[in-house]
């Protein structure tokens, strides 16, 4: 299952990737994100009903949590970048290219990161491979309570530079009110948060690989994102520096004391 699983999500890549060289905007990639873990789920129930197994309560849950984040964030994405143009990111890679960029862009953008996907993805395998080892309604209900509040300070804090941004006012301003006040990336820790509540009713399995999950969740946010959004950041805003020394990167936090 696992393997055709990671085959539908390869094809559904290489399917966006052949679009990406029509309209020349490989950061659509960002939009699939997302909805590439909702694949990967829904494949995992397909094929669990194409072959008379019966699906479990945690399955099921799984299968909800995974769309419900996925969804969200895909949406979001959606209604902020299309018609926006191609990211800076993808535009620096493309402009740095030295290679045939349609080649550069499957391997290092597209497969790239469908091979994080699968990565990630682990407690999904898990949990439908393996199914429910041990009977814990107390794991199942503290997944759906730190699901819910990583969903909760994304949401919001999302909502809040959404805000933040459309007022033409706070062009050249930084966005440090409400949720960011606490953390320079309160949306990635509410992101966080949603993946190690998967991983937590992964546990269900009497298996620990779906710590996979938050780990490289964690790794992606603190060795990747957050490093290029912020280099940026400071150099269209030095004063940036002044709010990377008063609040926290991550963790939520009270102000630092200068």
């Amino acid at each position: 299952m696992i393997g055709s699983v990671i085959f539908i999500n390869w094809f559904c890549l290489s399917l966006l990737w052949s679009l990406s060289l029509k309209i020349k905007d490989a950061s659509i990639i960002d939009i699939y994100w997302g909805f590439g873990f909702c694949v990967i789920a829904w494949s995992c129930l397909l094929f669990m009903y194409l072959d008379g197994s019966p699906i479990s309560t945690n399955q099921w849950i799984m299968s909800v949590l995974i769309s419900i984040w996925g969804l969200r964030l895909t949406f979001y994405l959606a209604q902020r970048n299309i018609g926006q143009g191609e990211d800076y990111r993808y535009v620096k890679m493309r402009n740095a290219s030295k290679k045939d960029w349609r080649l550069v862009s499957y391997f290092r953008v597209f497969m790239f990161q469908g091979l994080l996907q699968v990565i990630i993805s682990a407690p999904i395998f898990i949990i439908f491979s393996v199914g429910d080892q041990i009977q814990s309604n107390a794991m199942t209900i503290t997944s759906i309570i730190v699901f819910s509040i990583g969903l909760f300070i994304e949401s919001i804090s999302d909502q809040q530079m959404k805000e933040f941004r459309s007022d033409p006012a706070n062009a050249n301003k930084i966005m440090n009110v409400g949720l960011w006040q606490f953390s320079r990336h309160p949306n990635y820790f509410g992101d966080f948060l949603q993946w190690l509540a998967v991983f937590i009713l992964s546990l269900n399995t009497a298996t620990f690989w779906g710590i996979l999950a938050p780990l490289m969740m964690l790794f992606i946010f603190l060795k990747l994102t957050i490093r290029i959004l912020e280099n940026a950041q400071i150099k269209k805003r030095p004063e940036y520096s002044d709010y990377v020394n008063s609040t926290n990167m991550f963790f939520p936090s009270f102000r630092k004391n200068k």
